[in-house]
């Protein structure tokens, strides 16, 4: 059962279980370190065939709404008793029409152990004390200040000079111009 609805045509139910190790690299030792990063949720993989097009509205109704909300259902199996896996969310729902049968078709169906997020903090004041003490260390900071652009004024009065250097060089180079047109025949 997931939910209040009953899986039908339910050919095959597996479950993979899974702890995230990180290989941490040690100079000096041989091979890594493994980190323990705690167990991963359990995820449950379904799969299925039924036939109708009745089957298939009825079947697809019934599994796109929870899907599409994203919220956790109760889920009932014997696979899952040894697991403690009392509710799950939907992860994949996959439907494949198969072509031996004109109306029949092929679910897989993966779910996730759902577990409940911590409860928020018990002080209610909290939250209101950091937003305190974020705005005070804005006000004290000189962040304002560095966010306006300096005023870097006009930067063609100290490169005056360079500048009438490399006018006089390109102005000496025009009057040759006249005279590689003679020389290459260029008009």
């Amino acid at each position: 059962m997931l939910g209040s609805f009953e899986l039908p045509g339910l050919q095959r139910i597996g479950t993979q279980e899974r702890r995230h190790l990180v290989a941490v690299a040690v100079p000096g030792l041989a091979g890594v370190y493994h980190q323990d990063l705690g167990a991963a949720a359990a995820r449950i993989v379904l799969q299925g065939t039924l036939a109708g097009d009745e089957a298939r509205e009825a079947f697809l109704a019934a599994l796109r709404e929870p899907l599409a909300a994203g919220e956790p259902l109760d889920f009932v199996a014997d696979i899952t008793s040894a697991t403690e896996i009392e509710q799950v969310l939907i992860a994949d729902l996959d439907v494949e029409e198969v072509a031996c049968s004109a109306d029949g078709f092929r679910y897989a169906l993966t779910l996730l152990q759902y577990t409940e997020p911590p409860p928020p903090p018990a002080d209610p004041g909290l939250e209101a004390a950091l937003g305190l003490e974020a705005q005070d260390l804005f006000d004290t900071s000189k962040l304002p200040e560095l966010l306006t652009a300096p005023n870097f004024g006009n930067p063609v009065p100290p490169l005056q000079t360079t500048i009438d250097g490399a006018r006089v060089a390109l102005d000496s180079l025009t009057a040759l111009g006249p005279q590689l047109s003679e020389l290459f025949g260029s008009p």
